[in-house]
């Protein structure tokens, strides 16, 4: 054969097997996407869902609207690193991607209302209870699908 029939068939080859590799998502793909909702995971735990549950949101309380407006920063944070987990799930064929992904537009859009809510110095105690239930509902599900989404902890800017 002449190196460039042999040429021709290995990009050939090449080609044809491309589209193979990708059904699947790398280790890389994956440890980003869960490193992305670990880091959302932690800024919702951390800056909403505990001082909610230490009762810092309500009225009266110590430094209450430092800590709504606090909430609300984190839960941007959140939403961006949900919309980043968003944009790996577009056009893959990974069953665990895609179905983690399904579950995430609805998730991002209430963690930006909410947030945008809470940034006003505006409480919105029904929003956070949903976004309490999402979280577990993604956190059971890729527990379920054998890979657990851990808290990351990522510094915020300004908190």
């Amino acid at each position: 054969m002449t190196r460039l029939r042999t040429s021709v068939l290995l990009a050939g080859a090449l080609l044809v097997a491309a589209p193979a590799q990708q059904a699947q998502a790398t280790v890389a793909e994956k440890a980003k996407f869960v490193f992305h909702l670990g880091a959302a995971y932690y800024a919702f735990n951390t800056w909403v869902w505990k001082p909610y549950r230490q009762y810092k949101f309500q009225v009266g309380a110590p430094g209450q609207r430092a800590n709504i407006v606090k909430a609300g920063l984190a839960l941007g944070f959140a939403a961006y690193q949900v919309n980043a987990a968003i944009k790996m799930t577009r056009n893959t064929q990974d069953p665990f991607l895609q179905k983690i992904g399904s579950l995430l537009p609805g998730f991002g859009k209430s963690l930006g209302v909410v947030g945008s809510d809470l940034q006003r110095g505006r409480f919105n105690e029904a929003g956070i209870h949903d976004l309490n239930r999402r979280m577990n509902t993604l956190l059971n599900t890729a527990q379920d699908q054998g890979q657990p989404i851990r808290p990351v902890a990522v510094p915020i800017p300004g908190l």
